[in-house]
């Protein structure tokens, strides 16, 4: 990740927001992939290789993503804005719904390898690809327009140092 001016008027989520603008790209691919396979009622090779591509993004990037929230901004958070209730437990709620949908994006991945007949098998993936696709890019839009704005406002400058400083040092 490139280094991000982390001096004390730069925006602490800098970092985050464009870990999300890679991340929708990333999603759009898939998404692109997952029609044409629809279309096509066929999972050729380099499209699994694709759909493996999109599992290890899942896993090594976005998971990788989510923990950085869950350790170095949602803690800050939680004693101002509470957990329950709040968007603290919205995200973090959030963060595990994709961690299940994912698994079965993975499983429905794998049943495609074996089946015979791929077209059930693509439907599926269809199904829990397409609803992890929309659930992120709203799961982002909400990080953006409430989660971080929340934070600007009600953090004190150095709350929002000690997430800066913890978002550049990971």
């Amino acid at each position: 990740m490139p280094t991000m001016d982390a001096g004390p008027s730069a925006d602490p989520f800098a970092r985050l927001l464009t870990e999300h603008a890679d991340f929708v790209e990333k999603l759009s691919e898939l998404e692109a992939v997952l029609d044409e396979m629809v279309a096509r009622r066929e999972a050729r090779e380099e499209k699994r290789e694709l759909v493996d591509e999109a599992l290890r993004f899942f896993r090594e990037e976005l998971f990788s993503h989510f923990l950085l929230e869950e350790r170095v901004v949602l803690p800050v958070l939680e004693p101002t804005l509470g957990r329950y209730g709040s968007l603290v437990n919205v995200v973090a709620y959030e963060h595990d719904e994709v961690r299940r949908e994912v698994a079965k994006f993975a499983e429905a991945r794998d049943t495609l390898f074996r089946s015979p007949d791929p077209w059930p098998s693509i439907q599926e993936l269809n199904r829990h690809g397409l609803f992890t696709i929309q659930f992120l890019w709203d799961h982002f839009r909400k990080e953006k327009a409430s989660l971080f704005p929340a934070a600007r406002e009600a953090l004190s400058p150095e709350e929002l140092s000690r997430i800066r400083d913890g978002l550049s040092r990971a």
